[in-house]
């Protein structure tokens, strides 16, 4: 499959994660760039680590793929 099969997993975790590194990097006092790239990495992290959590096949197919 081309796209990810858990869109609303993938939707709700990188809110969650962009919401809380924007609020962090609000609250540390961070340029608009700074918040961008904090809320933007743990966006990300947080929808790796969802997938990781559940052991979703699609994406352990595609990590397997990339480790080859």
């Amino acid at each position: 499959m081309l796209f990810c099969d858990t869109p609303v997993q993938s939707a709700v975790a990188a809110v969650i994660g962009g919401l809380v590194g924007g609020l962090t990097a609000v609250s540390l006092g961070l340029g608009t760039v700074g918040v961008a790239v904090l809320a933007g990495v743990l966006g990300g992290a947080g929808d790796m680590i969802a997938h990781l959590v559940r052991r979703d096949e699609q994406f352990e197919e595609a990590v397997s793929r990339v480790r080859r």
